[in-house]
Formats: C-alpha cells, structure tokens, sequence
C-alpha cells in the first residue's frame, strides 16, 4: 500500500512540474509588432451606444526570475498595447484564468503574481489596461493560478483584492449586458484516471445556487459567463468529456440554458472553438447571439503564441467576433490573422508561411 502510494505522488510531481516546465523555454528574443487598426467584422462604425471588449485568457505570466528574457510578460504587453491603441477604445478587458504560470500561496507565486500586476495600471485596487484608468480589466483564477498550493493567497494579494469574500463570484453590468465572472477552481485530482486530463475541480452547490439566484433577478437583456474551465468540449473514443469542470457541469449548462445565457466565455484548452449544449461546434463567427442558444466559447491562449477576442454590443445585437492572433515576430513583419475557429492555429500557421489578414482587418506599421 505504502510503495502504492509513492507512485501516486510521483506520478503527481510529474504533472506539476511538466505543468510549468511547458512555457518556461518559449522564449522570444525581440518583439516587434505591427498595430492592427479596429474593424469591426460585423459594422463599419459604432454607434453612440454601441461597445465592445476584448476576451483574453491563459497568460501564464512568470517573473524575471524564471523567464529572464520576460517573454511572457511582453507577449501580454503588447496584446494590451494593441487594443488600448484602437480608435474605439475596448470598454473593458476581461482575462479569464491561468494568469501566472504557477500563482500558489509561496513566494515563487507571489513573484508571478506581480509580474501579472506590473503589466497593467492599477487605481483603487482595480487593474486597468491604460494610463488614464478608463478601461477596467476583470480577472477570474484558473488552476495555474492555484498551482502547487491548491489556495489563492497570492491572486487575493496582488491581482484581485475586491473579491475574496465574495470566493471569487462577482457581476459587471455595463449598458444592457451582465457579466458573472465565476471560480471553476483548481486541478481535479478526486480520480486519478482525470489527472491528466486536466479536469477543473468545478462548481459546488453554493456556486450553483448563486449562479441561480442572480440569473433568476437579472434585468439586462444580455447574459455573458465567464470562468476558466470550459463546460462543454469534446469527447474521446469511449464518449468522455475532458478538460472541463468535474463538478455540477450538467447543473451549470442546465442553468444557463434555462436563463438564456448568451455567451460562457472560458479558456484552459489553448484553443478557439464554439459549441453550444447539444455539443455541435460548427459555428463561425462573427456570430449574432440572438440568433443563437447560449453559446459555450473557448478562446484561444496568450501562452505560446498571442490571441484576443472580441465581443460587441452594436445596434442592440450582441456579436461573438472571431479569434484574432497577433504574430510577434523577430523581424519586420507580424500578421493578424481573424476567424480561426474550430481548427488547430498551430498547424494553420505552419502550414501557411504568411496568413493573409482577412478583409474586414485593416492594418498598419507602427514607425
């Protein structure tokens, strides 16, 4: 039984330390960048009333210490210096887990935890994208951000201090739309088998009854979610759904179907692709939610390579927009390439020498 159990931990060093060891040698040795100008995909112009943000997730920041050419910072960086550069400004930025490579309750974390902080502008213990403090950024924790403590002293510390009672559940209402920004916790770790697989420990029963109880009284006509785990992905040759919450998934899906959630925005998988509850995933966007069942969105990483995502409120219509990558290169040249849903970007990009801009992206050089 003893020798049993020396395997399980073994076992479990490996996950975790192949967990940070992944992005630690991913370095860039210099960043150039060309500024993409912001077209809508879905409208020329934006109304009096019309807005947009921009849907980030896995930055897997680390500090100096461990990524001494800061490469993870930089990718960051510049993504938020991209956006922030639009003529239409982004109304707010949301970020949705996996912030620093390991964030756990240790002086290691801590470091992550500020590299993650000195990214962005800070006022009243709210993170903003730009000096002038009008572009909020809204944050969830992912099991990185847990990592290797299972707690999230330093997340609470250093990154979002307004939240702590709350266990990370809070609501942003902007015009007519709400967003619940919810905890999907750390690395599920209950069955063995789901190690590596990934699994996020989920939502408990107060996490549903929350959920229930402010999407009962909601009053915008728009409804987003946003935590890091996916609740809807792919399944495997014997039918099993991974990397998604373990706990009450089939509850939370049953609620937002029930409420008519638009959106669940969520990250983890490294990955861009919409599903909805039936687990079809054909869809292309931009997409116009009203036409639309609640829609179950993974956006793709800022890890190893630098990906956002826009979603926009125009006419009264709430629009998915495509997944944007930003290619930072070490030459002259770095392409945006939009709308790669559903499809593997890596092999997309290796496959195509120069990805052609689509033509509602309009770009040009910074000087």
């Amino acid at each position: 039984m003893k020798k049993l159990k020396l395997v399980w931990v073994f076992l479990l060093g490996i996950l975790m330390f192949s967990s940070v060891a992944v992005g630690s040698f991913n370095q860039i040795s210099s960043f150039n960048l060309e500024q993409v100008e912001f077209v809508s995909q879905v409208n020329n112009g934006y109304g009096s009333d019309d807005f947009y943000f921009v849907h980030l997730t896995d930055t897997h920041i680390m500090h100096k210490l461990f990524d001494p050419m800061e490469a993870t910072k930089k990718r960051l960086v510049s993504v938020i210096e991209n956006v922030t550069s639009f003529d239409e400004k982004p109304a707010f930025i949301v970020i949705t887990g996996d912030l620093v490579e390991w964030g756990g309750g240790r002086a290691t974390g801590a470091l992550n935890c500020q590299a993650f902080v000195d990214c962005f502008y800070e006022k009243d213990d709210q993170l903003y994208a730009d000096a002038g403090y009008s572009i909020p950024v809204y944050t969830t924790p992912g099991n990185h951000d847990y990592c290797f403590n299972r707690n999230l002293n330093n997340y609470h510390t250093y990154i979002d201090k307004n939240h702590i009672a709350d266990e990370d559940r809070y609501i942003i209402t902007y015009n007519d739309l709400s967003l619940f920004f919810m905890d999907s916790g750390p690395n599920y770790y209950e069955n063995p088998f789901d190690w590596f697989d990934v699994m996020g420990d989920g939502l408990y029963d107060d996490d549903i009854d929350w959920l229930e109880d402010v999407l009962s009284s909601c009053t915008t006509q728009y409804k987003i979610v946003l935590m890091h785990h996916p609740a809807i992905n792919d399944r495997n040759n014997v039918g099993e759904m991974h990397n998604v919450i373990a706990r009450n998934r089939e509850e939370f899906v049953n609620l937002c179907e029930t409420y008519d959630v638009d959106l669940v925005l969520a990250g983890h998988t490294h990955r861009s692709v919409i599903f909805d509850s039936d687990e079809n995933k054909s869809y292309h966007p931009p997409l116009n939610c009203n036409q639309y069942p609640t829609l179950y969105v993974q956006s793709d990483d800022c890890k190893e390579e630098v990906h956002y995502r826009n979603i926009s409120f125009i006419d009264n219509d709430l629009w998915i927009e495509g997944s944007k990558k930003i290619n930072i290169t070490s030459g002259e040249v770095a392409i945006v390439a939009s709308n790669l849903e559903n499809i593997d970007n890596t092999e997309i990009v290796k496959a195509i020498p120069e990805c052609v801009p689509t033509a509602t992206t309009t770009i040009r050089t910074i000087d």
